[in-house]
């Protein structure tokens, strides 16, 4: 498996807090047959100043050497970043000062929980605007998501791609984002899932219970592209499948649906 998602690097973020903590880490995530893993430190104007330069490219490079050295080179670790949609976010991307995701074009991207989806959808469409394929961070846990998914699927649709959090999916997080997963994974628009994963004891890097979940709910196929597939298109910056889905052509499962009077007359 390959985890797009995890706060591996020490003393970034508020992700794992020592080498011991990021060493616990990536031993957690090779036994739980994790293979690549993208480091995604938080990037929070005025909390975690974590932009692209020389401090993150080393910090880059000494997670790799450690964890190559630790798991006899059994664990991959690519560069990546968790931006959060902000006012400057777009003038951030212009400057050069967000990462993307390993050698692709794909960029993590989150928001407050209590966010307006207005604003995300416009940070979104302007980065897309940029070259930018946004992939939307843990959607189920944004308080608008648990009211209507409605506007994930119009962000789909405008391109962006929905990750979600693995615990959300065996239930860690809640009900709310649970339900929220969970219909997001009946919807057919989930193309990623990963851990998020934190530290090495509570939010860890190991995606095994939601892949058997997705698995004996769904189907292997489904499990698989969620947690392998899909994240070795992003590695390979190819665009990414939806579920059912044969050929590299995107078209959102939402493209060609019904619309209802209410969705038609915007009430």
């Amino acid at each position: 498996m390959i985890d797009t998602h995890c706060h591996i690097i020490f003393g970034l973020d508020d992700g794992s807090d020592s080498i011991e903590t990021t060493l616990e880490m990536a031993h957690i995530a090779v036994s739980a047959g994790i293979t690549d893993i993208i480091a995604t430190p938080h990037c929070v104007p005025g909390s975690f100043d974590n932009y692209a330069g020389d401090d993150l490219d080393r910090a880059f490079k000494n997670i790799r050497t450690l964890v190559s050295d630790a798991t006899d080179s059994r664990l991959n670790i690519h560069r990546g970043m968790e931006v959060y949609a902000a006012s400057s976010t777009i003038d951030l991307l212009e400057k050069g000062l967000l990462v993307y995701m390993s050698r692709s074009n794909y960029m993590l991207v989150e928001c407050a929980f209590d966010e307006d989806p207005g604003f995300l959808r416009d940070t979104l469409r302007s980065m897309i605007r940029r070259g930018v394929r946004p992939i939307i961070a843990h959607p189920e846990r944004y308080y608008f998501a648990h009211d209507s998914i409605r506007p994930l699927m119009d962000m789909v649709d405008m391109g962006c791609a929905l990750q979600l959090d693995t615990a959300s999916i065996t239930g860690d997080f809640g009900s709310s984002c649970r339900r929220t997963a969970i219909e997001l994974l009946d919807s057919g628009a989930v193309q990623l899932a990963a851990s998020d994963a934190h530290d090495a004891f509570s939010r860890v890097p190991d995606m095994r219970d939601a892949a058997k979940f997705v698995a004996f709910n769904y189907s292997s196929n489904y499990a698989d592209l969620l947690l392998e597939i899909n994240p070795a298109r992003v590695l390979e910056n190819r665009s990414m499948l939806f579920r059912g889905q044969n050929s590299s052509g995107r078209q959102s499962p939402s493209a060609n649906r019904f619309m209802t009077d209410e969705e038609y007359w915007g009430i």
